[in-house]
């Protein structure tokens, strides 16, 4: 049996959720001149009143020079000094977004920048005194990212750390202009299905421009009909231009493996656009090829029918933006966009610590399509392993690559990994500065050749939804149960080589090992009790005891030495 390509494919496709710009994007990125525009600190007191908002004023750059990336960098931390409610995370998950405020004519304009949804608080870990981090990807609102701007953003049930870095350089593609299509704001379900809100709009494209795109971000909440819409409901969304349907997508957000876990409440149910401690999902969508420069576009959203349920009392909050592009600035440009596995990252911690397989974004930031492309990569004093990559990306597609385990032999002393993209195309890269990326190695817990895995199955017809998966480094499953029994007490002794190892914990409803605690008011009899994850020696000393609750599966790395 050998299922793990299958379950590596199924793991892309889940972290696409929550993707693709993290603190290694920052430090990369750093090595260039940077300008540093900090608006809020831990320091900072929690703002007063229910849902309050950090609210302040940020003096954004004013020079003319060219910026290659803008990134946000949010940090939340969990504290007693917050306001919102008696806990030191907010014991529910709330929808904040951050907001500036652009001069406009004797008035300003709001611009939605970025929005989010806090984790479920109560007896949560946030990162301990550091707090958890969120990196934002904010290139597209260089032109109105100027001078001394009114700011709004979080709430007052964490505590914020907020700052922008500029960092010089010449950008994928310079942006024009960004203009509001629609006020932001929160919609009512019924209302946008009978177009008596947000109907087709007028507006004329930035005749400098020859490239423009469409941005949508949008989270549904409320709990109206069958299907509790609109948070727990999927509804497909479109923009017609000309009144002819051009973009069609649906707001839904896979949770089952929400890097910040466990949490207190239903984190794991999927949601739409959104799920507890994630950014609210972006949507993007060339417009391009069916319009011409100063060309007058009618633009309108519309939403999926409501059923004559009650549905329609649900509620969208969102945002939709036009922006403008000049031409790609590079022709032949690969660039390492991130590194997953090896990394520090909070939103990846998940699949760390590693030493197995390497796992990497790359992007291709050039016009000319990328079909090939030089990998080179390992621990920064070590040997470097190359990969050769074939594929097809157009400009600004993006592609996780996994990446063969480079030599860790060095891994206790060498924690710096190393990514170096040479030769897209079989050619010069005309832009270094994106050709390289370093992130940090954490260290990998070391198991004896033989220990005990311990396994408590939960009951009430759910154990056959768990099963677990031990391979090795090159991928072969080792040993495996694929389904468990209920209330069966599982001591497999595990016997293993020196080498470097996987233990999958799967559960097909993403609901974890975790007793149903949300039955206890209508059906106490369906809650059950949690399952227990232990990892012991020979002598039954515990070695690691893993978390129950992790929802769609639960990865643990390890070393015999």
């Amino acid at each position: 049996m050998n299922n793990q390509k299958v379950i590596k494919k199924q793991l892309s496709l889940i972290l696409t959720a929550f993707l693709f710009c993290t603190t290694n994007m920052v430090l990369g990125y750093q090595q260039q001149d940077t300008t540093v525009v900090q608006v809020f600190t831990f320091d900072d007191p929690s703002p007063e009143g229910w849902g309050a908002s950090y609210k302040g004023k940020a003096k954004f750059p004013t020079t003319d020079k060219q910026w290659g990336k803008i990134l946000m960098i949010q940090r939340l931390k969990c504290d007693e000094r917050t306001k919102g409610d008696k806990f030191p995370c907010g014991e529910w998950d709330y929808f904040t977004n951050t907001v500036i405020k652009v001069p406009k004519g004797d008035t300003v304009e709001a611009f939605e920048i970025g929005s989010f949804i806090t984790p479920y608080g109560k007896r949560l870990e946030l990162g301990g005194e550091e707090g958890w981090r969120w990196v934002y990807d904010l290139t597209d609102y260089a032109p109105i990212l100027k001078g001394e701007l009114e700011i709004s953003s979080g709430n007052n049930l964490e505590l914020l750390d907020l700052k922008f870095l500029f960092i010089e350089g010449i950008p994928d593609r310079d942006v024009l202009s960004v203009e509001n299509i629609y006020p932001i704001g929160d919609y009512n379900y019924g209302k946008l299905a009978d177009d008596s809100v947000l109907q087709s709009k007028k507006m004329v494209l930035n005749a400098d421009a020859n490239a423009y795109k469409l941005k949508a971000r949008i989270s549904g909440h409320g709990h109206y009909g069958p299907r509790n819409c609109c948070e727990w409901d999927s509804k497909v969304h479109s923009y017609f231009i000309n009144r002819r349907r051009m973009f069609n997508w649906n707001v839904w957000k896979d949770c089952g493996y929400n890097p910040i876990f466990p949490q207190g409440g239903t984190w794991q149910f999927n949601r739409a656009g959104w799920c507890p401690g994630t950014k609210v999902d972006e949507h993007d969508f060339e417009l391009s090829n069916w319009v011409e420069p100063g060309d007058t576009v009618m633009i309108d959203y519309a939403i999926e029918p409501y059923a004559d349920n009650g549905e329609k009392g649900g509620d969208f909050r969102m945002s939709h933006q036009l922006i403008s592009y000049g031409s790609p600035n590079f022709k032949n440009d690969a660039s390492i966009h991130d590194i997953i596995a090896p990394s520090e990252e909070d939103t990846y911690g998940r699949e760390n610590p590693t030493c197995g397989d390497a796992s990497i974004v790359i992007k291709n930031a050039g016009s000319h399509q990328l079909r090939s492309l030089e990998i080179h990569y390992g621990l920064r004093n070590g040997k470097k392993s190359v990969y050769q990559w074939r594929g097809n990306l157009t400009f600004l597609e993006k592609e996780e690559v996994w990446l063969p385990a480079p030599e860790w032999k060095d891994i206790d002393t060498d924690n710096v990994f190393e990514v170096v993209v040479k030769n897209p195309n079989g050619q010069k890269d005309e832009r270094a500065s994106n050709n390289r990326l370093t992130s940090k190695v954490l260290p990998v817990p070391i198991l004896p050749n033989q220990f005990q895995l311990k396994i408590d199955a939960v009951g009430l017809g759910r154990a056959k939804e768990n099963g677990y998966f031990l391979s090795n480094n090159s991928g072969k499953v080792l040993f495996y149960r694929e389904e468990l029994a209920d209330n069966q007490v599982y001591e497999d002794m595990i016997k293993l080589d020196n080498g470097c190892y996987e233990l999958l914990i799967t559960d097909k409803h993403e609901d974890g090992m975790i007793r149903h605690w949300w039955n206890r008011g209508r059906n106490p009899d369906l809650v059950g009790e949690n399952g227990n994850i232990q990892i012991l020696d020979k002598k039954g000393t515990v070695l690691h005891t893993l978390k129950y609750d992790f929802a769609d599966k639960l990865i643990f790395r390890f070393r015999v030495k």
